[in-house]
Formats: C-alpha cells, structure tokens, sequence
C-alpha cells in the first residue's frame, strides 16, 4: 500500500470527495500534512491541469472537515 501526502487543503478536500482514504494528519505549527492511501496518480495529474470536477457543496464540507481535523490535532 503506497501513500500519497499533500499539505494542500484543496487537492486533500478534492481527494475527500472521490472517496480516497484519509489515514491521518501530520500536524506541524499550524498547517496539516494530510496522508491518504493508494491515491492513483491520474486524479493528482487531472488536478494539476485543473480536470477534476467535484460537487461544490461536497467539497466545501471536505474543506470544513479537514480545517476543523487539523486544528484539532496536538
């Protein structure tokens, strides 16, 4: 199992969405490194190109979700 890291909100929240797992957050200061599995690298890519399209209200608690998961952390 290979795991993908990103410090993105937006590329995590847009991971979120299509339904990859996030394992954990790696908290450091005041920033998340957010670690999800098996995340293929054609959806990373179609986001690099800005090719993804995602549901909006989806996406906006995704990004609800993780700010609050990250502050969370200790």
């Amino acid at each position: 199992m290979s795991n993908f890291e990103t410090q993105d909100i937006v590329l995590a929240a847009t991971l979120k969405v299509f339904g990859f797992k996030l394992d954990r957050i790696e908290k450091t200061g005041n920033k998340g490194t957010f670690i999800f599995s098996d995340v293929t690298s054609s959806v990373v890519t179609d986001f690099d190109t800005g090719n993804c399209k995602v549901e909006p209200i989806a996406f906006n608690n995704a990004i609800k979700a993780l700010t609050t998961a990250t502050r969370r952390q200790i």
